[in-house]
């Protein structure tokens, strides 16, 4: 999957809105690690089963320690994670792109998205 930094502008596909990316990680790149945010992992998963952008291939994630492993984690009981993308506005009117695998992400591997990014998705829920 491609990386780009937390909040950086997204050019990942052509959009009509402006929107910031959130998740898009690389074993190559550090991120945020941290507690989410009580209610942050439901409230994605929830999202989740509605993503956008689904492309044709399927994403493993690189920060499982082998390829069995990542390809278990493209699917969350009945919920494929391994394609696609949540979109959300913030309360400021700021929109953000997000992997579906960042369900895994935060999950599994301790991810802590940018705290307006949160709290964006934690309003829709």
């Amino acid at each position: 999957m491609t990386y780009y930094p937390d909040l950086s502008p997204y050019t990942y596909d052509s959009s009509d809105q402006e929107m910031l990316n959130v998740g898009w990680l690389s074993r190559d790149h550090p991120f945020n690690i941290g507690t989410a945010p009580s209610g942050l992992v439901p409230a994605l998963v929830e999202l989740a089963r509605e993503p956008v952008n689904v492309q044709r291939g399927m994403h493993f994630c690189e920060l499982c320690p082998d390829f069995l492993t990542a390809r278990e984690n493209t699917s969350r009981g009945d919920l494929f994670i391994g394609s696609g993308e949540i979109r959300i506005t913030g309360r400021q009117g700021i929109a953000y792109a997000s992997p579906v695998m960042i369900v895994h992400y935060v999950e599994q591997h301790g991810y802590l998205p940018p705290a307006d990014y949160c709290a964006a998705v934690l309003s829709c829920a």
